[in-house]
Order: C-alpha cells, then sequence, then structure tokens
C-alpha cells in the first residue's frame, strides 16, 4: 500500500456473486487503478433514489445525503537530491479549484526522496489531487446494499442534485444485524434487528482518485540502522558499480541463500535472499570524505557486516554508513582482553589485503606513550617508510616487538629513488622544536654555507700563494665554486624572491609572529644536490665507485687529504697537471718499483732555490741524451757535444788522480728510452647492441639508423652478435636509434609426400 500511494495508485475488491458455485479464490478480485482509470458502475442498478426507507419498499434508497467542505493547502512544492545526477529536480502545482476567499496554502516536500528530473511535475500533479480530493466530499446514509468502493453511481430523485448527479464512492461502511441476541438492541439503537444500514463517503465521478497516502510526509517505515552482508557476484571478491554502490541481503531475507542461520522462503524456492548480486537494490556507500574525483574509498567486500542506515527512516533510502567487525573477521590491530598480544589498543590504522589475500598495504599508528611511531608499508618489496619511535612488529600482528631505533627509515628490497626537482639537501644538522614544527625552514643551509665559505678563503689564500709561486692553478675551478655558494647563499640567490603562491616568503622574527622582512625564506638558485654533515661523511662499497663532474670538480679540506689504493692511483688530465705545496714540501716515493717523470713532446725541468741531490744508494745514476749534456757551476761547465767533451773554466782545471790513462778515441751510442709521439685527439665513437626482449640473444642482421641532433644520420647492419660499431663520429647528443625489420627467413619447402609417408 506504501509503495502504490507514493504512485498514486488506489485499489479496490470486486466480489462477484455470479461465481458463488465456483473456485473460492476467483470470487475475489483485488483491482489496482490510477487516476485516470474510469469508475465501474455499481454493481446491479447504478441508478440510485434519495427516498426514505419503508418497509414496503422493494427497492434499496439513500435517505441522507450532504456535502461537506473542508480547507486544504491548494499548492504543492517539491524537490529532491539525485546523487546520480548530481542536481536537485523539483516541481510545483497550484489548484486551479474555486475555493472561494482562501489565502495560497502551499505543502512543501523536500524530504529528499528521489524522484527523476522528469517525474517532478507528475508526481506533484498527484500529491495536488490528492489534496484537492478533501476539499469537498459527500457523505450519506442507507440501505443500498450493493455500494461498493470505487464504483460509480447516479443519485436520483435528489432536489439539488438533479443535473450533477454522477458519484464515485470512496469508501462503505456496513453495519447489518440479526435477530438473534434481542438484549443487543439497546447498543445499536440505528439498527433494528434483522436489519441493515450503511453509511459512505464519495465525490463527484469527475474527480480523480488518488490516495490521501500520496500528499502526506512519508512515514518513518525503518525503526533504525540495521546490519547486512554484502553479497555480489559468486567467487568474486567484491561487486560494485562506478557510483560506489555495492549489494547486500539482511537476515531477515528469507530465501534458498539466505545469510547464515537464515529461513527459507515459504512459497518461491528462491525467495528474496538469492545470495549474490540479485538481492536488492545498489546501496550507496558513505564515506568520510567525498568530492568529484576526490576523497576517500573504501569498498566493501563480499561476505563482510556492514552497518546500513535509512535517510529520513525510509526504508527505501538504505546507505552504508560503517563496516563491522565479527567474531569471524577481527580487527587487524587486536589488543585489549583475549588478544594475546602487549598492549591495550595503542595502535591503530588502516590495513588492506589484496584480492588473493597474498599481499597487504598499510597506514600504522602507534600511540604508545614517549614511543610514538607511524609506518607506511606495502608487502611488494617489503617497502616500508618508518618514523619515530621504531620497533620490531610483524606486518599481520598487533605485538609489538623490540627496539631498533629512532628517527625514520625509508627501505626496500626493490629500487628506490630520490628525486627533487628543485633540488635536494642531504644534511645532519638538526633544528629545535618550536611547537608542532620547527625554528628554521625546509631549505636551510645555514651550516653547508658556512662550510663552503671557509672553503672558499682556505682556497683562496693557497691559491694566491700558488700564484704566487708561478703554480698552475683553474681559474675556472674558483668561480665554479663561487658560483655554487651564491646559489644556496641566502645573501645572494638562494632565496624567494617576493611572494610563493600568495603568501610572502619571509620568517616569523625571533620570538614573534610578525614577519622579518630582512630574512627571506632559503631555497636553491638552481636544482642541487648538497650533501652536509656536522661530523664525519663515509662513502663506501665493496665495488666500483663512479665520481662525474661535466665541469669542474673541486675538493677543498681544512686539513690532511689521503688517498690510498690496494693497486693503483692514475691521476690523468687532458691538459696540465700541477702539483703546488705551501710548506711541507712534495714527496714522491715507490716502496718497490721506479720513479719516473717524462715529457713526452717538451722539457722537462727541476728548479730548486737551494741544492738539488740525486743519489743512488745502491746503483749507478745515469745522465744520458741524444745530441747534448751541460753541466755548469757557476762560470765552469763541462759540455758533452756529440764525440766532442769541452771542459770550460775562467780559472785553473785541476784533474787529480792515481793514475792517468789516456787511450785511443772511443765511441758508443748512448741507450735512450723510446718516448710515444705527439698526443692523440680523443676520438669520438658510438656502439649498438640490440637485444631479444629476454636480453640474453642479439639480434643480427637487422638494418639500423642513428640520427644525431642537428647532425648526419649513420646507417648500416647489425652483425651477428647484434652489434655494431662506428668510430671518428661527430660529438653530438644521440635523438633517436631506428631499427628496421628484418626480412624473415626463406620458408623450408615441404617435403615430398613420398618421404614424409617413408619417415
Amino acid at each position: 500500500m506504501r509503495l502504490m500511494a507514493s504512485e498514486g495508485l488506489s485499489w479496490r475488491f470486486e466480489h462477484d456473486q455470479a461465481e458463488a458455485t465456483g473456485d473460492g479464490q476467483a470470487r475475489h478480485k483485488l483491482v489496482i487503478f490510477d487516476s485516470l482509470a474510469a469508475a465501474p458502475a455499481t454493481p446491479g442498478n447504478p441508478a440510485i433514489r434519495f427516498h426514505g426507507m419503508r418497509a414496503s419498499d422493494t427497492d434499496d434508497a439513500i435517505d441522507a445525503f450532504g456535502a461537506r467542505r473542508q480547507v486544504r493547502a491548494n499548492a504543492v512544492s517539491i524537490s529532491s537530491w539525485d546523487p546520480a545526477q548530481v542536481m536537485a529536480p523539483a516541481a510545483e502545482q497550484q489548484s486551479m479549484l474555486d475555493a472561494g476567499a482562501v489565502p495560497p496554502l502551499p505543502v512543501f516536500d523536500g524530504s529528499g526522496e528521489r524522484i527523476a528530473s522528469d517525474d517532478g511535475d507528475s508526481h506533484s500533479q498527484l500529491m495536488l489531487q490528492a489534496l484537492e480530493l478533501e476539499n469537498k466530499l459527500f457523505t450519506g446514509e442507507g440501505a443500498v446494499r450493493r455500494l461498493a468502493a470505487g464504483h460509480a453511481f447516479t443519485l436520483t430523485q435528489h432536489e439539488r442534485y438533479e443535473a450533477d448527479n454522477a458519484f464515485k464512492v470512496l469508501w462503505v461502511e456496513h453495519e447489518a444485524r440479526n435477530n438473534f441476541e434481542p438484549q443487543l438492541a439497546d447498543r445499536h439503537a440505528k439498527v433494528e434487528p434483522g436489519t441493515y444500514r450503511n453509511r459512505f463517503c464519495c465525490v463527484r465521478e469527475a474527480v480523480p482518485l488518488v490516495p490521501v497516502a500520496t500528499a502526506l510526509p512519508h512515514a518513518h517505515t525503518a525503526l533504525g540502522p540495521q546490519t547486512a552482508l554484502v553479497v555480489g557476484v559468486a567467487n568474486e571478491v567484491a561487486t560494485t558499480v562506478r557510483d560506489h554502490q555495492v549489494r547486500v541481503q539482511f537476515a531477515w531475507q528469507r530465501g534458498a541463500s539466505a545469510n547464515a542461520g537464515g529461513m527459507p522462503h515459504d512459497i518461491d524456492e528462491e525467495g528474496s535472499a538469492p545470495g549474490d548480486e540479485r538481492s536488492g537494490t545498489w546501496v550507496r556507500v558513505a564515506e568520510a570524505l567525498a568530492g568529484p574525483n576526490w576523497g576517500s574509498q573504501f569498498t566493501p567486500r563480499i561476505g563482510t557486516e556492514v552497518l546500513v542506515d535509512f535517510l529520513e527512516n525510509d526504508i527505501d533510502r538504505p546507505v552504508i554508513v560503517a563496516q563491522l567487525y565479527t567474531g569471524a573477521d577481527t580487527p587487524p590491530f587486536s589488543a585489549g582482553v583475549d588478544s594475546g598480544v602487549n598492549h591495550a589498543g595503542t595502535i591503530s590504522g588502516i590495513h588492506t589485503q589484496n584480492f588473493d589475500g597474498g599481499g597487504y598495504n598499510q597506514w600504522q599508528l602507534d600511540d604508545t606513550q614517549g614511543q610514538l611511531r607511524m609506518r607506511l608499508a606495502t608487502s611488494l618489496a617489503a617497502s616500508q617508510l618508518n618514523l619515530g619511535y621504531l620497533i620490531a612488529q610483524s606486518p599481520g600482528s598487533a605485538q609489538r616487538g623490540s627496539y631498533r631505533g629512532s628517527g625514520f627509515e625509508l627501505r626496500t628490497d626493490a629500487w628506490a629513488v630520490v628525486r627533487g626537482g628543485e633540488g635536494v639537501l642531504l644534511t645532519t644538522a638538526s633544528r629545535p622544536g618550536q611547537g608542532s614544527s620547527v625554528a628554521s625552514t625546509q631549505m636551510d643551509t645555514l651550516e653547508a654555507v658556512g662550510s663552503l665559505k671557509a672553503a672558499q678563503r682556505l682556497d683562496e689564500a693557497v691559491l694566491e700563494s700558488a700564484k704566487a709561486q708561478q703554480a698552475l692553478t683553474s681559474e675556472a675551478a674558483v668561480q665554479a665554486q663561487k658560483d655554487v655558494l651564491a646559489l644556496i647563499d641566502p645573501e645572494e640567490k638562494g632565496k624567494h624572491e617576493g611572494a610563493v603562491n600568495g603568501q610572502e616568503a619571509l620568517k616569523a622574527k625571533q620570538g614573534a609572529r610578525d614577519l622579518d622582512g630582512s630574512a627571506p625564506v632559503e631555497k636553491f638558485g638552481a636544482p642541487l644536490v648538497v650533501m652536509d654533515s656536522t661530523s664525519t661523511v663515509n662513502w663506501a662499497s665493496p665495488a666500483s665507485t663512479v665520481l662525474f663532474a661535466g665541469e669542474q670538480l673541486q675538493w677543498s679540506t681544512q686539513s690532511d687529504l689521503h688517498l690510498a689504493a690496494a693497486h693503483t692511483v692514475s691521476s690523468v688530465s687532458a691538459e696540465a697537471t700541477g702539483l703546488y705545496t705551501y710548506e711541507g714540501g712534495v714527496q714522491a716515493f715507490a716502496g718497490n718499483g721506479p720513479v719516473s717523470l717524462q715529457a713526452h713532446t717538451d722539457q722537462l725541468e727541476i728548479l730548486a732555490d737551494k741544492e738539488v741531490i740525486v743519489i743512488s744508494v745502491n746503483d749507478c745514476i745515469e745522465i744520458k741524451a741524444k745530441q747534448k749534456i751541460v753541466l755548469q757551476a757557476g762560470q765552469s761547465s763541462v759540455t758533452l757535444d756529440g764525440s766532442n767533451i769541452t771542459f770550460a773554466c775562467p780559472g785553473n782545471f785541476t784533474v787529480k788522480g792515481g793514475k792517468h790513462i789516456f787511450d785511443e778515441a772511443g765511441r758508443q751510442v748512448a741507450n735512450l728510452a723510446m718516448l710515444p709521439g705527439e698526443l692523440q685527439t680523443e676520438q669520438n665513437w658510438i656502439a649498438l647492441h640490440y637485444l631479444e626482449s629476454d636480453g640474453t640473444v642479439g639480434i643480427s642482421g637487422a638494418e639500423y639508423e642513428i640520427h644525431f641532433e642537428a647532425g648526419p644520420v649513420l646507417t648500416g647492419k647489425l652483425d651477428e652478435h647484434g652489434k655494431a660499431h662506428h668510430d671518428n663520429v661527430e660529438r653530438k647528443r644521440v635523438k633517436k636509434v631506428i631499427y628496421k625489420p628484418r626480412a624473415p627467413d626463406p620458408e623450408k619447402p615441404t617435403a615430398p609426400l613420398e618421404d614424409l609417408m617413408n619417415g
């Protein structure tokens, strides 16, 4: 009846006396009709006279008939919210009946019962017709036994209703009394023993019949929230639709697949509990946050218990407001009595499982006093971010384990990347806390700037000394250091200029909320990586370490610099290499093996302000030259030039020796070490190696094109290993490499049928 009234449908019973001897169920019919349906005529004779009742009369009559008017609402305004269309359909209707000088008396229904955007006018019209139905009613009494609700009759012999005399009955109250108990006569004075009377209400036949309940506020058909189980497609984990809705099945639904402990249906074998996506209707799931493509989303999975509430206690408007744990579905962080864990419930958070139950995602909060902790984790590659007081804890357990450390830990068994499009700062310099924040800014590099400025002062002092001694220095490296320092120094480029997204980028004054106009917020002037430590920095790897700079690389230390290698230390430069010390000297030792100084294309100088000492402890000293050797001290010299030896001195030339032997002339060519010729210019090359998708086998014979930016295009064919190599290429960036499809292998001819049969 509630559902029929909401659609403006009325109903009546029809009793067919002619079928009294037939099937008992066929004699009575329930007829449902709308406001446009024509009322059937009253059975028998639809004309009923208005006449007094006498015992001698042979026909029933109406002996009392009158009209009753009442002031009712004469306008209707309805509105609702349709989440599917994201709009609020509304409609208004104004009564056109002549009810006299009555002010507007509108009825507004904004209860939110969903109406379609194209159904508002028709529904509001039905509500208005339901209200207009009671504006003018006709009531009567009599003994017309054939009167029936929903049927029409014509009133005759009434002086006031001679023309407009067609009516249809709304309801009939029958009173009939037999003569078996005379003592009841005092209670029913109007009905004498053995007689019949009725009372009825009707309206004119042209008035549409709409249930009064259509215009009434919706009844509270739900007593409160109820629990239900989520159902869906068989063998699936979850069944939902785009609008975040699921199907549920209540405990009171009966059928073949009722909830555990439920009952089957008496009439229909399947009943109203199919236990799958056919159960009920799609029910919206309420979330803590919901908006256009933003908010929270947790889809209830099949078999879980949910709490279903009803908007305005309307059973037709269910909403899932929460999910519930049960005896079978326990919380992921169970605690307290009978939990078997070592805390009373300090751990909270979110723990999800993938559809096959083999993995998880987790956000965990630990509010243990003095041991606050948070974990963001996923089972994929055991990736975790742990913050605060770090302890050992299994992902599937609420047991708090042993202490592991403090601070933050980011770990994974797969790859890990830290990217900063505008810069990255790694530092061990801490900042004091200030309320819930810190007394600093994000890119505060005070300590790093101080260290770099100290390094700059040291470099300037040493470089000035080196320049004074005409030692080799690099002006480009000095300038690069200044440029890097300027990019992070807030007194130069390391600061925000003006506002950031509408907010002034200024620090607050010390101990106040007012902004300090002379203290801009720090930032990097370029996407730099700055690593700073107030203590030791250790870079260690059991494998190789590569350090590369496309421009300058400068190392500065205010103490000692030590380079050690288990095998070889090689320092190579394409132009020049210089070694300079302010004091302490330069030492070159070879514990085992020679020391070699070579100038391949130019002269080799050994200069000293004082003496130069050359000592061979266990062997000889050899000085060799292809053409000429000059030994000079002051104004005296010894010249070995080709086949001549010349001694020159302004004073005495003294030769001392126990013996003086002057043999005949001799000749011996100096055995000189071979030196390489001129330095070769570094040659640029490019190599290709084209592999199958598994990365193990090279693709042979494929043609390729190598496209350089603003340069030539190299072409060729890969060898049998899928490789190619080009020397002496221009030093330009490669734009793209195109591999052309290989020619298909020739098809092998099919063996003759005779060979196949013999085989």
